[in-house]
């Protein structure tokens, strides 16, 4: 898997920031090969990609107040070097998981704001299961705390950290984004197992003088 960010694109000008299916469509036709560094841990290649096809899949995205799902091609690049293929994935796209980015960060401001008058309300507008999103809001805390620290993290309100990714801007979350997944080596709000989870935890407690 690639994460195809913008540094890993050519300039193009999103229409609608929070439009996941056409934000998803210009970070594929706009594309870099030639930028594109294995993302195999052992092969040193960069750019040296050949296309490998294509699969499609599903992806529920949350535009102007509705639930939309759309069927988007993935492309897949095989490495000259190692031979690896790899699928080439949009940040809007949370892996592992059928919803996209501003789905999700929608989802959660509008359960933190009290939008909906229950709970019942909120995921019956969103077609989702009770259970999904108290899952999605406890990756979410998580993450949240991956990304800022523990200090910054008990500072920033949970409403006003969804806030900046709502209505900043695709630009500012991609560099938000691909800081994150170069720092944990996975991507924001994917699903992953509770072992990951544990070490990731871990991993980003700074280290305490002796």
């Amino acid at each position: 898997m690639i994460r195809l960010f913008l540094a890993l694109c050519k300039y193009f000008q999103m229409t609608n920031k929070n439009d996941d299916y056409l934000t998803c469509q210009s970070y594929s036709e706009n594309i870099l090969l030639d930028k594109l560094p294995c993302a195999y841990p052992d092969c040193p290649s960069t750019g040296n990609y050949t296309s490998a096809g294509s699969y499609r899949r599903n992806l529920v995205c949350y535009t102007d107040g509705k639930v939309a799902e759309h069927a988007i091609p993935i492309s897949r690049v095989e490495c000259g070097s190692d031979r690896h293929t790899h699928a080439l994935l949009p940040p809007v796209i949370v892996p592992r998981s059928p919803f996209s980015f501003h789905f999700v960060i929608s989802l959660l401001y509008d359960f933190i704001t009290h939008k909906y008058d229950n709970v019942a309300s909120l995921c019956s507008h969103y077609d989702i299961s009770i259970s999904t999103l108290y899952r999605i809001r406890q990756r979410f805390i998580e993450d949240k705390k991956l990304m800022l620290g523990i200090m910054n993290d008990a500072i920033t309100s949970a409403e006003a950290f969804l806030h900046d990714f709502l209505f900043g801007g695709m630009a500012d979350a991609d560099r938000e984004l691909q800081a994150y997944f170069e720092m944990l080596g996975t991507s924001f709000l994917q699903a992953r197992s509770r072992i990951l989870q544990k070490q990731l935890v871990t991993d980003s407690k700074p280290a305490v003088p002796t």
